[in-house]
């Protein structure tokens, strides 16, 4: 699996790209993920590399976006008049990529029995959306936003 993707958000753009590192006896399957950002003029304004195993990599993502998210509130400088009670999720606004889709679908197909508000906030702040966002989403991909589970039914 070799992923990559260059996007610009702002006056920056941001790349990722990631790599499966090979298998040995004693350690999972894991992804080399390299990530970069750089504004208009070339200046680098994010680097890193994490290795995580590929069955966490949902978590990975739940916790990255919250946490970054939550730093960039912290720095988000507050005007008189033009503040936020509530940081904005790191997507808002965003297109659904596929894979977000097809992940978010599997959740909710895989979360039978649990309650729709409550599973709708926790993939709001894994997916790092807003909870109408998702409810909207939801239907696009042929769930029944209403029951966890579910599947509209075809007419």
């Amino acid at each position: 699996m070799d992923f990559s993707n260059e996007v610009r958000v702002g006056q920056h753009t941001y790349g990722v790209t990631a790599k499966r590192e090979p298998v040995s006896a004693d350690q999972p399957a894991t992804v080399a993920v390299e990530f970069t950002g750089a504004d208009a003029d070339g200046r680098v304004v994010a680097e890193g590399n994490l290795l995580i195993a590929v069955d966490g990599l949902g978590d990975a993502n739940a916790f990255l976006a919250q946490t970054l998210d939550r730093l960039a509130a912290l720095h988000v400088p507050w005007t008189a008049g033009h503040g936020r009670s509530r940081p904005r999720p790191p997507n808002a606004g965003r297109p659904w990529t596929e894979p977000d889709g097809e992940r978010l679908r599997e959740r909710w197909l895989g979360s039978v029995g649990e309650p729709a508000s409550r599973l709708i906030e926790e993939l709001a702040e894994e997916f790092g959306r807003t909870s109408g966002a998702v409810r909207a989403q939801l239907p696009r991909l042929g769930c029944d936003s209403d029951v966890p589970g579910r599947v509209l039914a075809e007419t």
